[in-house]
């Protein structure tokens, strides 16, 4: 069902768009595959230290998949995957750190990948052992029935990018994107690197502010948190507020490698189009 150019598992599913009607809750998890089921995968060796970020591993789709939950293939050494379509990592939909847990799309919505898309997994993968580590990393998906699906989901990153975290201080940096177009959000993925404390992520719904998330940020416990789908009309915004402590002697900017920062609410949305739908 794959084009072999990754390792991959393919698949038992028929080819097939979009249900008109959503399907009763109680068949919901009846429709979901019973077995986790990997979508590309990779085989990686690190030597005593070493940091990498991996090419795209790209697998391509014979037939559509839709996809109802999703979890990272991650054993000791990854650090974080990226999946996309296409053949660069822009067009993102699936990002995982380490401890990141699974996540179940809600009821009557699901991740459509369609027949002839290039899937490109990333790995950020980072040896910080005196001796040498070999591991597979990739992302598994439990496959859903395409009928049951009345909405596609998609993932965007709001968050802040230019940063400059002074040496040896604590800092703190924030960012807000301005809702364009309708949108339900369901889970969240906080993001930051090594020096990240705390992330905070406020909503202003209808000119009414609302947290969404307000906690400690701990590297090696990064998770998805699935909430009660909440409704995003135009005007709304999304602020990510971060705050790290730069404990070297550098200033520590924007970047992929664990040694640079990053700040992010990813949240998963749908309707899904592919599009933008805040504005930074």
């Amino acid at each position: 069902m794959f084009s072999r150019q990754a390792l991959v598992v393919g698949f038992s599913i028929g080819v097939a768009a979009c249900g008109s009607d959503g399907p009763p809750a109680d068949q919901v998890d009846a429709a979901v595959a019973s077995d986790w089921q990997p979508l590309v995968t990779k085989n990686w060796t690190l030597a005593a230290g070493e940091e990498r970020t991996s090419d795209l591993e790209v697998a391509n789709l014979d037939e559509d998949v839709f996809v109802g939950a999703i979890r990272p293939i991650s054993p000791p050494g990854t650090h974080h995957t990226l999946l996309a379509r296409g053949l660069s990592n822009t067009n993102i939909i699936y990002a995982s750190g380490v401890g990141t847990n699974e996540l179940t799309f809600p009821a009557g919505t699901g991740l459509r990948l369609p027949a002839g898309t290039l899937l490109g997994l990333q790995l950020h993968i980072f040896n910080n052992a005196e001796t040498e580590l070999s591991g597979m990393s990739g992302i598994e998906v439990k496959v859903i029935d395409p009928k049951t699906v009345t909405q596609e989901v998609d993932l965007f990153l709001p968050g802040p990018r230019d940063l400059a975290l002074p040496p040896n201080q604590i800092s703190t940096a924030s960012g807000t994107c301005t809702v364009r177009a309708p949108q339900t959000i369901f889970a969240i993925f906080p993001h930051m690197h090594q020096l990240g404390m705390h992330l905070k992520t406020t909503l202003m719904v209808g000119g009414v502010p609302r947290v969404l998330h307000d906690a400690p940020y701990s590297f090696e416990h990064q998770s998805f948190d699935a909430f009660e789908p909440i409704l995003l009309a135009v005007g709304d915004t999304i602020t990510t507020e971060c705050t790290w402590n730069n404990t070297t002697s550098q200033t520590v900017t924007y970047g992929e490698s664990s040694t640079t920062e990053m700040c992010y609410s990813i949240l998963y949305r749908y309707p899904g189009d592919g599009g933008e739908f805040c504005t930074q």
